[in-house]
């Protein structure tokens, strides 16, 4: 076989697992707004509670961290026991530290609350292969755009949610009553996913005995078929994990250093969430004919610009349109990326696999990204707001080089 057309004989079933695709997008669709809400001002919320800029920055790097860790054992369960029982047991408990997070009083203990979330997402491998596994290859750019489109529709506003609060009650205690709706909210959408999600793991096993030594043997096994696949794909996410972590402390920047008002900021993010939403779905047909490489190229491209206008923003009047503007290019760059990636992705990885592959390319993922938050943090503070910009820049372009060479895994008659 050509190593530019590589297919795997588990994606050739045409058929689509609906119970699977409706319950997830219909629990993202009920949990999504007030989670994005809560998360709008989540930055200036730390700042507010006496958490530096190095402080925040640390919060999710550590948080990340843990999450990769987590994601090895969820990536080993999700292929062992099976995608439904981990998903619909972590979702509630994350649903749980919501509330948590709404009854705590210093960033000391939302940081824990916080942690015991990223922990709890241990099951995104499981929530990654139930996806890949419940769509056919030809139409799995498509059905990555719909599940991610859909649920967006509803969360286009969420920062107009999040503006109301927090102009009615401040920073703090507006923040947390979007924590308190998110636990409701995400009662409800584990709910949702206990009844309709269907288990795509036909031959479940026991678990092992010796469960460390048959986990490191899996792990191995998995490891080197995603190096012999997808070597150039993972070097690409290294690039972009460090860019997006050197640019993580974004928010603060544009709200604290560039002087946007939260107004304005609310205002950036529903546009830049309507125009993912209007463009995704077109990119994602475009995708499944001229393949997945040069969407995803293209994607690096636009987010080498996006993140240049950034660093170079104005501060005070004129920083509210380059802000929008780089986010908008951003959000395009979004469109190609999330239907494009998850496709090479289902792609590349058997399905007896998926759960441990997705673990482990979380995991390069996570822990690129995290390292990179801590830096950027500290050269926020120590060289200045704008210089992790410049540096981010760069590592796009690494990116580009290296998605070049990724191979092309749609079929072609």
């Amino acid at each position: 076989m050509n190593e530019n057309s590589i297919s795997t004989a588990e994606n050739v079933s045409e058929k689509i697992i609906y119970a699977n695709i409706v319950g997830l997008t219909l629990s993202w669709i009920i949990w999504n707004p007030f989670q994005s809400a809560s998360m709008t001002y989540w930055q200036v919320f730390l700042y507010a509670l006496g958490a530096t800029p190095f402080i925040i920055s640390l919060i999710s790097a550590v948080s990340q961290i843990s999450l990769s860790i987590a994601r090895f054992p969820g990536g080993y369960m999700a292929d062992k026991i099976g995608r439904k029982r981990l998903i619909v047991s972590m979702t509630y408990v994350i649903a749980f530290t919501y509330l948590l997070m709404y009854y705590a009083d210093t960033w000391e203990i939302i940081f824990l609350a916080y942690l015991v979330m990223n922990i709890c997402l241990l099951y995104q491998p499981a929530l990654n292969a139930i996806i890949a596994d419940s769509l056919p290859q030809s139409k799995s750019a498509r059905g990555f755009a719909i599940i991610n489109v859909l649920p967006s529709i509803v969360i286009i506003f969420a920062p107009y949610i999040a503006l109301f609060y927090i102009s009615k009650h401040g920073i703090v205690q507006g923040t947390k009553i979007l924590f308190l709706l998110s636990f409701i909210f995400g009662l409800i959408a584990s709910t949702i996913r206990l009844v309709f999600l269907k288990e795509t793991m036909t031959k479940k096993e026991e678990m092992p005995k010796n469960l460390l030594g048959d986990m490191k043997a899996e792990y191995s096994k998995a490891f080197k078929i995603i190096m012999k696949r997808m070597k150039h794909l993972l070097i690409g996410y290294s690039f972009v994990g460090i860019a997006m972590g050197l640019t993580y402390l974004m928010q603060l920047y544009a709200l604290r250093y560039l002087f946007v008002t939260e107004e304005q900021w609310a205002y950036i993010q529903i546009i830049s969430f309507a125009f993912y939403l209007v463009m995704t779905i077109p990119l994602s047909y475009i995708t499944d004919r001229i393949g997945r490489r040069p969407p995803t190229i293209f994607a690096a491209i636009l987010a080498t610009i996006g993140t240049i206008l950034l660093a170079t923003a104005p501060i005070g009047e004129g920083a509210y349109i380059i802000v929008l503007i780089s986010n908008l290019l951003q959000s395009l760059a979004w469109s190609f990326a999330s239907s494009t990636l998850p496709s090479i992705e289902a792609d590349l990885l058997p399905k007896e696999i998926r759960g441990k592959g997705y673990a482990v390319i979380n995991l390069v993922n996570s822990f690129v990204w995290s390292i990179s938050q801590l830096i950027g943090g500290y050269i926020y503070m120590s060289i200045g707001p704008r210089t992790p910009f410049y540096i981010s820049s760069i590592f796009w372009l690494f990116s580009l080089v290296a998605f070049m060479f990724i191979p092309e895994t749609i079929r072609r008659k």
